[in-house]
Parts: structure tokens; sequence; C-alpha cells
């Protein structure tokens, strides 16, 4: 019998990409889902495979193609003529099949659709409860700079934790991202890691045709003291493992609330200054010995705890009164937020301080965070140098709108319907945010003009490439790497970003 969209899978919060001005969501009908437990039960009993793949039902799968077609296909407004078209007879496609797709399939085309923009805020996610997996795998992947390595690993695989992948399903990693990136949109540098979380949950890559099973994965990988592996590694139902880091957060080895029986590629105790502070979505620490004030951003509206006015009047008051000679600003993992809140801010640092600022830069560096970056370079001119790698999108791009969800999947199609352009303008162009807001940070490409990405060797090897190149920057004479435990003190207490 056809089973109404059992829910086996997850575009996680690693996905869920922070926009310049923050939309609410906007919610359908709700609809139950009523085969999901009889699925999890047959996932549970290491039954999924003999069963083979449940048919979802056709009339549910019409009724949230037509939702796409209605309400997110005519309102997104980063497709081109020629991929809307595409985008159109994909769902065509999808229509003819209803009655026959397994949710695999159905969730992979779907993201096919949303990902024909190539662009990075655009496509479909995974915000609703009820869209979350079942089973994953019991580890979590992270892409660094010419390497995929595991940053979390729990159960059967917590020895895998800082292991190196060497191959998945018989392919480099490289090769394989080329087979998967089909699902997500945007640029290379941040499509490897909003795609993590597709790979890692059950049934995804054995319809995209890029594994064997749907219930488990083979990989190749180099153990972190040395020693190459084969192993398959199982599904497990979501249900027996722990909470856990997601997405850039998984970066720091620092635990988050009630995680447990995770084991993590770094030690706590010894991560440099970027990582330390994990959840903490801004922060400034004075760092003497290059006379400077170290500021990092998370993101760029209010987190829980957190009110992003009272940490920018802060840092504003900490600059006037102290006078530091130089500005490190860390948009490396910024994945945005409302960019309203920080945008005169960021145009005025620059000027703030007599010496250089340094804006630190890398493939988490999205959306809100983009346009800090310009803003502060735009604003400071040729007093800012960018260090570190590429951005984490384009810098002409679409953000904005809302998102739809489908009533019996409960997916959400975001779509977008705001346009920026850094480098060459979009004035008079359709929907240009420059037309609509005071925005006004165009100012060409952000490259890096010291090159210095995180890459596996200094991360495992607890360095910040980005920080020794501004120090080297700063004192030419400089020449030995950095020690995080030795180049800051904390903020004295009422000065920081940090609550008592």
């Amino acid at each position: 019998m056809p089973q109404k969209f059992p829910a086996v899978f997850k575009l996680g919060a690693d996905a869920t990409l922070r926009l310049g001005i923050g939309p609410q969501l906007l919610q359908l009908p709700a609809r139950p889902v009523a085969f999901a437990f009889l699925f999890a039960a047959a996932l549970i009993c290491g039954d999924l495979a003999k069963a083979g793949d449940p048919v979802i039902d056709r009339a549910a799968v019409l009724e949230d193609l037509q939702v796409v077609r209605t309400e997110y296909l005519n309102k997104e407004m980063a497709y081109t003529a020629a991929t809307r078209s595409m985008a159109e007879a994909l769902l065509a496609s999808l229509e003819n099949q209803a009655g026959s797709l397994t949710a695999a399939t159905f969730a992979v085309q779907l993201a096919e659709v949303g990902a024909l923009t190539d662009n990075a805020h655009s496509g479909l996610r995974r915000w609703d409860p009820r869209a979350q997996p079942i089973a994953r795998l019991p580890l979590h992947l992270l892409w660094l700079p010419g390497a995929l390595i595991v940053a979390r690993a729990t159960g059967a695989a917590a020895d895998l934790a800082g292991a190196t992948v060497i191959k998945i399903e018989g392919q480099s990693p490289r090769a394989f991202y080329q087979g998967a990136k089909v699902l997500v949109g945007g640029s290379d540098a941040g499509r490897e890691h909003w795609l993590n979380s597709w790979v890692e949950s059950a049934g995804i890559l054995h319809a995209l045709g890029l594994a064997k099973s749907a219930d488990a994965v083979s990989m190749k990988l180099r153990l972190f003291d040395g020693r190459v592996i084969d192993r398959t590694i199982a599904m497990v139902p979501v249900a027996q493992m722990a909470a856990t880091a997601e997405g850039a957060r998984l970066w720091s080895p620092e635990p988050v609330p009630k995680e447990r029986d995770w084991a993590t590629a770094l030690r706590p105790r010894d991560v440099p200054l970027y990582l330390r502070d994990a959840d903490h979505p801004f922060r400034s620490i004075p760092v003497h010995n290059l006379r400077a004030l170290y500021v990092q951003f998370r993101s760029n509206e209010d987190e829980n705890g957190f009110p992003i006015k009272e940490f920018l009047d802060t840092v504003r008051k900490y600059i006037s009164r102290i006078r530091p000679t130089n500005l490190i600003v860390d948009l490396r993992f910024d994945v945005g937020g409302n960019l309203l809140t920080t945008l005169d801010f960021m145009r005025r640092l620059a000027g703030s301080v007599a010496g250089r600022t340094y804006v630190l830069v890398g493939p988490y560096t999205f959306s809100a965070g983009i346009i800090s970056a310009a803003a502060i370079k735009k604003g400071g001119g040729n007093h800012v140098t960018i260090v570190g790698d590429t951005i984490g999108d384009r810098t002409h791009f679409w953000s904005e709108g809302t998102g739809i969800e489908l009533p019996n999947s409960h997916y959400t199609f975001k779509y977008t319907d705001g346009q920026f352009n850094l480098e060459g303008g979009c004035s008079g162009e359709s929907r240009c945010m420059d037309d609509m807001y005071p925005i006004d940070v165009n100012v060409g490409p952000l490259t890096p003009d010291i090159h210095a990405p995180l890459t596996a060797a200094a991360y495992f090897a607890n360095r910040d490439p980005g920080m020794e190149a501004i120090a080297h920057d700063i004192s030419p004479r400089h020449c030995a790497p950095l020690r995080s435990d030795r180049m800051s003190t904390p903020m004295p207490r009422g000065e920081g970003s940090s609550p008592p």
C-alpha cells in the first residue's frame, strides 16, 4: 500500500541558510504522516533492505507538486529562463511518476528542482520537524581545503573521529562531490558544507545512484593514527543517538548542550582562539602582542541570550577607551542573519583604529557575513586587508524571500526575491536590494589579499593560518607559529560579549 511520506531524510540545521534580512517561514496547513511509525519500526528491525523502499501515495505527491508549481516556481527569481524551463520539465516528470516514487527519489528530485537555481539561498529545506530523518550515518563529515574528514562519530563508528576519507563508495571525495552536488545550488565553496547533511542521510545516496545500499555507506579512511581501513557504515535510527553539533559548529570539539557519547576530531582544551566559546554568536578579545582587538561574528542578529546591539555598543566603547592599533574581524564562520543590524557598525569599523583592519573570511562566510566583509572593505578602503579563503557564495546572489511548506511531505521550498551584486551592482535591475535599502557595499571581488586557508594539516595541529598570516603582516620579523594560549587574554568582565 502506498505510504504518505515516511520521515527518512534530513536537510539539517547546517543547511538552513541564514538570510540577509530574516523573513518569517510561511506555514501551510499541517497533515499527519500516517505511516512514519510503521516505517521507523521496519528500519529499526533491520527489514528496510528486505522490504524495499515504500512507494508514496500518488495523490499526496501531486498535491505537493502543485504547491511547488504555484507557490514556489512562480515566485523564485534566481532561475534563468533556461533553468526555469528545466525545473518545469523535472516537475512534469515527477507528476508522471506519481504513484511509483519512493520517498528518497522524491526528495532527491525535489532538491534538484531547487538546485537548478544555482543559488545557495534557494531550494529545498527540512525546517519542519516532521521532515527530519529517522535514520542517518553515526558520524558527521566536514570539508576542509583538500580533505574530507570525520568531525564527530558515535557508537560503532566512534573510532573514526578524526579520520580522513579517502574513498566513498569507491570514489574519491572530489569525484563523489561532483555526483552529489546536484542537490544544492551555489558556489562550490559553499555547496561542499551544505551538502553533508544530505550524504549522511539514509536513502539519499542510493536514490542518486551513488551508493549500492539505502541503509549503509562504504568508505576507505585513514585513521588519525595513520592506519588505512575499509568500513561499511550502517545507518542508525536517530532516536538511538544523542544530540550533537551540526554545520559550522562541527569545527569546534566543544560539546553542545546534552551532547554525549560523540567522539571528536580534536580535544576541546587544545583548540585555537577561533574555535573557542563555540556557542557564543559574537565575542571580542584583546590580542596584546599584536596590539589588536579580535572581534568574531558567527551571526548578524540576536541569538538566544546574546543581544547583538549590546555587543556592538560594547565593542565601540572598548575601541574608544583602549584605542587598539589594529582590528581583526573574524567572519570565517559568519553564516549571516539580519544584515541591517550590523551594517552601519561594519561600515565604520575600519575608521575607528589608526592601524590596519584585517577581515578573516572563508567558505562559511555567507549571506549577511559576506555583506559585512564588503561593508568593512568599502568603509576602510586601503586600510583593510582581507585574509583567509574563498567566501561561501558568489558576490552576485539572490536572497530574501520566504519558505513555502509542502502539505504532505512537509519539505520547505525557500524562494528568493532580493538581488545583490557586490561587483557590478544591480541598480535598475529586477528586485535589486540597493534600490530598496541603503546598503551600498558594492566593492568588487572579496578575494583574500593574503591567502591563508584553514587546511586539514592546520586544523589537526590546532593552528590558525589566518592569525599567523596577520601576525606576520603586522610584524614581518615574526616567523614562529602563534600559539593561541599565548596570543590573547580574555577581555575583562563587563567589556566582553559573553554573559557572566
